[in-house]
């Protein structure tokens, strides 16, 4: 492929890329994760192509030196601005991982405070009731990790 033809395609690539990634860390930083979901594969996909085409242009080696200055100088200014949101992005779904699992940690430590001791059975067949008269009901408890 023609030098400027690759700077042109990685940039265009780079620039929806940085739309996407703008995007998932509004997301992230609003806390409205179950909408994560509807970017995921657009997010992978941009992501090879972006890689492949990183890759492409480093094998093009001395070609690249034919491309217009001003090209190559914008390929460099989306090129910062996609590497910043990606540092954005690790950090904001960093933080996103940690509270979802510090809440199911959270929930985990509630279900066994409120379970029975420890599952031993009475005389009369039964389990151990629960200390200091507390009774315990039924406890359905449903965790997905999406992050």
């Amino acid at each position: 492929m023609e030098p400027t033809k690759r700077v042109n395609d990685l940039i265009v690539i780079t620039e929806r890329l940085t739309e996407l990634l703008e995007r998932e860390n509004g997301l992230l930083r609003e806390r409205r994760h179950t909408e994560l979901g509807l970017i995921i594969d657009e997010k992978v996909t941009l992501g090879r192509v972006y890689e492949s085409r990183v890759l492409g242009m480093a094998d093009a080696g001395d070609e690249m030196q034919t491309v217009d200055e001003a090209l190559r100088d914008r390929l460099v200014e989306v090129g910062k601005r996609v590497n910043e949101l990606m540092d954005e992005n690790a950090m904001l779904l960093q933080v996103a991982i940690t509270a979802s699992k510090r809440v199911i940690d959270l929930i985990s430590e509630a279900v066994k405070d409120v379970s029975n001791s420890n599952g031993t059975y009475d005389k009369r067949g039964g389990t151990e009731s629960p200390a200091h008269g507390a009774t315990v009901g039924n406890l359905a408890l449903s965790i997905n990790q999406t992050l």
